[in-house]
Order: C-alpha cells, then structure tokens, then sequence
C-alpha cells in the first residue's frame, strides 16, 4: 500500500471524525519516520489537518546525533511545518532503551499539549510488530502482549490524545523504495546493528532465520498480532462483564472503528461516542403479570403465588403482598424508562421512579431498564426500590405475594426468591 494512502485510511476512521484535526509526527530522521512526515504532510493537507513535527534528541550518538536532528529539520523546511526539538543526555548503561522509550512518550504528552493536538503518529511497521512480538513472547507475556502494538493506543492512561501507528501493514522495504522515488533523503542510525539490545539481536538474527523457513513469516507474525488486539481491547471489559470470544471480538472492532454500538449479550450493549463509551441494558418488551414464576428482562425472576400474610410479613419488604383485585387491573411489566411516576406506599403525591431508584443507590446505567409493576389505574412497584399505592393486602386476608430475584450484578440482588 502507497504510504500516504496509508496515512490518509488511518485520518478517515470514525473516531478522528469529530474533534480537533490537529496530529504531530514523530520523526527521527530514519526511513520510517521520514516516509510517515512526507505521508502525513500529504494526506493530512488533504483531509484538512493541522500537522506539527516533534524530534527526539537523545544525546547517544553524539555529532549524528545532531546530524539526525538537522536532517529533520530540513524536511520540515521544505515542506513548511512546524517543528518542536526536545533535547536530553540520557547516558548509555543498563536499561538504556526503556529510559529512552518513556521520556520520548513525556515529549509527545508535552508537545501535544503545547500543540492542543489530539493525535500522535509514529512510524511502526510490520518488523517492528514482528519484532514486538517475538519479545514479548519470550518474555513470557500473555494474549495482552501477543497483540504487540496497536495502531491506536491512548498516550496516557485515561482520555487524552491518542498514539497512531498507520504502518503497521507496511513493510520497511516498500517504504525505502517509495522514499528513492521521491529523491528523499534519510539517515542511517548505527546502533541498530548494535547486537548487544535484544531487539536488534531478532531483528538482525531471529527475523532472517525464520524468513529462511518461511519469506512470509514477518507477514504472518504482524497479522497475529493484529488478530490478537481484540484481547488487548476488551480485557477490561471481560474480566468486568464476563465477555464471550463473540462480544470480545465485536468490542475490538467497535473500539477501532471508535464510533456506534454492539451487543454485548444479557440483554447489554456498549456504545461509544466521540471518544467515550457506555454500557446500557437494551429495555425488555412488556410482559403481562400471572399467577407462577416467569423471567423478564435481562436476569429478572418474578414469582407471584396466593397467600395470607401476617401484619409482620406486610412490614417485611422482601416481598410485595397485593389483593387478588390486582389481577383485574391488567398488571404487566415494562422497564422504568424516562418520564414514569408513581404514588409511594406511605407518601403524599406521586415521584418520578427514576428519582426513587437514584435515592435507593440505583446506578444510573440500571435505572432506565429496571423493572416497573405497572397496571390500568396507575403504577405499583419498583422491586427492591418502592412499591406505591393501591390494590394493598390486608393481614389474615387471601392476598397475593410477589417476590423476585434481581440479576447477577443489580444493586438489590438481597431480595432473593425462596
């Protein structure tokens, strides 16, 4: 694929859709980088974004060091972009890679908030995902890190700008030659071939080696990886919300498009919007009120079954006692929904039920499909919240007792059938 196409796919998701259109390129100097600041400066023109360079200097290599930065600036100047150098003497020693990798990813919080952009692009491809992924198997990571890079990734934890990573399909070679027909120019950095860092040691050794066995074993590793995402994606929401490998793959694939719906499954649905996401409970249809035990909605068991309650079992509130007058009223369920109000049980006027569940703890994601006992003359109980007025048992009197079980994970699940 041509680079700026590349480029302008990964500007034209959804989730970039709205927002500023403001992205800074990462820019070394090298191939990669080089190739993605002439993409991005192409594609994001055309799709009316505002492009910013940033160049790390880290003060390793002495005057290339230097060098690479000048490099650097000199395609900005040709292409008439802004460029932010940050500058460091990080000194070689253990652990000399990390250290680099975190305070690059400070300068690119720092120059997007001095930018007010909301996207940074690196130059990652399908080696460099290769590679990622090798490392982290052997260091023993799980399906998390199996997923090696995304190619969209928060920067910091929480909302903020976004890292972009548009080559990952890309492999260096078809960028090497893209740059020689434009007559670019790139430098070189002789501490890849430094074979004391691991990566360099898969890159230059492990690579090769299983490219021999197989010339499409950089492909086939960059799309596992790729197939892996979904577990680095969802994970969260599976561990909170008992996600099967269907929900966990439609979430991957809501999260990377960043914008609509999916099923999540009992009767759950995420949604995401302009960059945040919500989880609500589609509403259940109505159902008529029996004699017996009966399920609605997402988890909810109900059973209603004569008896005659003592004046202690009408106080009790594990249960709704009602006169068998109830079902000539014509009682069905419904979810809350917006706007419904009821005449609590002991209270003068009527109250909104949406009021009634938020001061009963309620979670505002709950209240909208929690279930309402509604019946022609008006409506009669919120299980586990309130039950209103009409239709009241009296004690040592044929009545009727409702109980219910609430769902796995609902506020109220104490008031359990027995």
């Amino acid at each position: 694929m041509d680079p700026i196409l590349a480029v302008r796919q990964f500007l034209s998701r959804p989730a970039l859709a709205r927002g500023r259109k403001r992205l800074i390129v990462a820019c070394s100097g090298g191939a990669d980088s080089v190739a993605l600041l002439h993409a991005a400066a192409s594609a994001g023109k055309a799709l009316g974004w505002q492009v910013a360079v940033l160049h790390c200097q880290h003060g390793l290599r002495g005057r290339a060091s230097q060098a690479d930065a000048d490099s650097v600036a000199q395609h900005c100047a040709d292409l008439d972009l802004p460029l932010r150098i940050f500058e460091a003497r990080l000194g070689r020693g253990a652990g000399v890679e990390e250290r680099a990798r975190e305070w690059r990813r400070q300068c690119y919080a720092k120059a997007a908030a001095e930018t007010g952009s909301n996207l940074v692009l690196l130059a990652h491809h399908a080696r460099d995902q290769a590679e990622t992924l090798l490392l982290n198997l052997v260091r023993g990571s799980g399906p998390a890190g199996a997923a090696a890079m995304l190619d969209w990734a928060p920067l910091q934890p929480g909302p903020g700008p976004r890292l972009g990573r548009p080559f990952l399909g890309l492999e260096p070679a078809a960028l090497r030659r893209w740059l020689r027909h434009r007559g670019l120019a790139w430098r070189e950095d002789a501490s890849n071939l430094d074979q004391r860092l691991a990566r360099n040691r898969i890159r230059l050794a492990v690579l090769p080696l299983l490219e021999s066995i197989n010339p499409k074993a950089v492909d086939h590793l960059a799309a596992y990886a790729r197939g892996q995402a979904s577990a680095k994606h969802a994970a969260p929401l599976e561990r909170g919300l008992g996600l099967d490998r269907g929900a966990r793959h439609r979430v991957s694939a809501l999260l990377l498009r960043g914008q609509g719906s999916t099923d999540l499954g009992h009767g759950k649905r995420l949604e995401v919007s302009n960059g945040n996401a919500r989880i609500w409970m589609a509403n259940p249809a109505v159902q008529a009120l029996s004699l017996g035990a009966f399920e609605w909605g997402p988890g909810w068991r109900f059973s209603l079954k004569p008896g005659v309650p003592t004046a202690r079992k009408l106080k009790q509130g594990r249960s709704y006692w009602f006169s068998r007058d109830l079902l000539k009223a014509e009682p069905r369920w419904r979810a809350c929904g917006e706007g419904q109000r009821m005449r609590p049980f002991g209270l003068d006027g009527s109250r909104l039920c949406r009021d009634l569940l938020a001061e009963a703890g309620v979670p505002a994601w709950q209240r909208e499909a929690w279930p309402l006992l509604e019946t022609k003359d008006g409506n009669l109980a919120l299980p586990g919240v309130r039950r209103g007025q009409g239709y009241e048992a009296k004690a040592g009197e044929d009545a009727l007792e409702l109980r219910w079980r609430a769902p796995s994970g609902a506020l109220l699940d104490k008031h359990s059938l027995k």
